[in-house]
């Protein structure tokens, strides 16, 4: 299952829109040294390909399969957007969690992520979490 610690948790985000976002994210993944810096190009070309929007308020970008070189290591960032990001087509999304990973290795995440976030009245109390603890709170509630 995945666990949430402090270091990987981003509360109070704002963007203007899914890009600015992903800006932010690939910045998180590449500071946690988990991605090289051209890793944000592979953000852009997966969400150009397919939208990340996975529903119920979340997002799970990550890179296209062409950038996976991109990664140094599986790894992953999370993101609160209490006031919502546009993620185009009509889709707000509230909780971002924003994947480096090699081969298939994101797979299991978002398994971990459809589990733990598959309903909007969770994504609702995420969104609310005022701070780090109470966020891993709801999020670890099953």
């Amino acid at each position: 299952m995945l666990k949430l610690t402090d270091d990987v948790l981003h509360l109070h985000c704002h963007a203007a829109n899914k890009i600015e976002a992903l800006h932010l994210a690939a910045a998180a993944l590449e500071k946690a040294g988990c991605v090289q810096p051209g890793f944000l190009n592979g953000m852009l070309a997966r969400e150009k390909s397919v939208s990340t929007y996975i529903g119920a308020g979340i997002a799970f970008p990550h890179c296209a399969k062409e950038n996976l070189d991109q990664v140094i290591k599986t790894g992953f960032q999370v993101f609160q957007f209490p006031d919502g990001v546009s993620w185009g087509m009509g889709k707000v999304a509230f909780i971002v969690v924003a994947v480096a990973a090699t081969q298939n290795a994101h797979i299991q995440v978002l398994a971990d992520i459809a589990t733990l976030l598959g309903d909007d009245v969770k994504t609702a109390l995420l969104a609310r979490a005022s701070t780090k603890q109470e966020f891993i709170e709801h999020f670890e509630r099953a």
